[in-house]
């Protein structure tokens, strides 16, 4: 795997930085009980606000190699924020289009970084139309996807190491479900390096792309998708598809009164203020 062991090895170089943190894996006491340890992965600290900062430095590094200097992606709002964040530490151009429903945080949280936002659109799937719409008029722009990348998921990787140093016995890693590379990243690692570990995708109720998608056997796209996991309401990506058929050990639903309450214990007992995206699995 040597691709992964590059993105750890450059993870670690940008941790040594200061751009990147080594988040802890917080046990949880009032989520533990009854025989089960509970541990949080607390990627709400890193300076982005999202574990996406490591996907996003990987790849614009490994796409700076070939000469990029200007990137382009869509997104809801972490992966953009990500991809300003690692643009204006490595100066570079960022430029991120969000459907016009973006939340107004998220958008000065990119701008804040020097990224140009474009809003278009009333959906993921407009908005990405649009940015590729864009990138094929000037080669010159390299899009970041936010999942469907294999130097993203190669990067994400690296949350799977770092639990496996601080935890090696863990049985169960569950990990909210979107597009798709954080959860193909870490299947795919632990299934070489430790297969007895469980690892589960979970997705909203409301949202569930990847459930329906393993049924077809193919990436499936919904419309209409209302949750308060807005994070995940994605569409599945190709090539995390393919290493979500092969790697993960199953999706698990949570309905939407379930992610509420995890948002609510997280901040009543861990005091950790988390999106619903984020706190998904506190509800299962």
């Amino acid at each position: 795997m040597p691709l992964i062991q590059e993105a750890w090895e450059f993870t670690r170089r940008m941790e040594s930085l200061g751009y990147v943190i080594r988040t802890p894996l917080y046990k949880s006491e009032h989520l533990s009980g009854n025989g089960l340890n509970v541990y949080l992965k607390l990627e709400n600290l890193q300076r982005s606000g999202s574990f996406k900062v490591r996907g996003v430095f990987f790849a614009v590094h490994k796409y700076m190699r070939d000469g990029y200097e200007h990137f382009l992606t869509v997104s809801t709002g972490n992966h953009a924020v990500a991809l300003a964040y690692v643009a204006s530490i490595l100066r570079v151009r960022a430029t991120v289009v969000v459907p016009e429903s973006t939340p107004r945080s998220k958008v000065e949280d990119m701008e804040r970084y020097g990224a140009e936002v474009i809003k278009y659109g009333r959906s993921y799937v407009e908005a990405e139309r649009k940015a590729i719409e864009i990138v094929s008029g000037n080669p010159r722009i390299k899009f970041v996807h936010t999942f469907n990348d294999h130097y993203i998921i190669a990067g994400h990787t690296t949350i799977g190491l770092e639990i496996l140093e601080d935890l090696p016995n863990v049985d169960v890693i569950l990990i909210p479900l979107g597009g798709g590379a954080l959860p193909a990243g870490v299947s795919y690692l632990l299934r070489h390096v430790k297969p007895d570990t469980k690892v589960y995708g979970v997705q909203p109720e409301s949202a569930p792309f990847y459930a329906l998608s393993l049924k077809e056997g193919k990436p499936v796209i919904l419309s209409n998708i209302k949750t308060i996991a807005d994070g995940l309401a994605s569409r599945p990506g190709e090539i995390p598809f393919e290493y979500i058929r092969r790697y993960l050990d199953g999706v698990l639903l949570v309905n939407e009164g379930d992610i509420e309450r995890s948002i609510y214990l997280l901040l009543k007992y861990e005091h950790v203020v988390a999106e619903g995206a984020g706190a998904i699995a506190i509800g299962l």
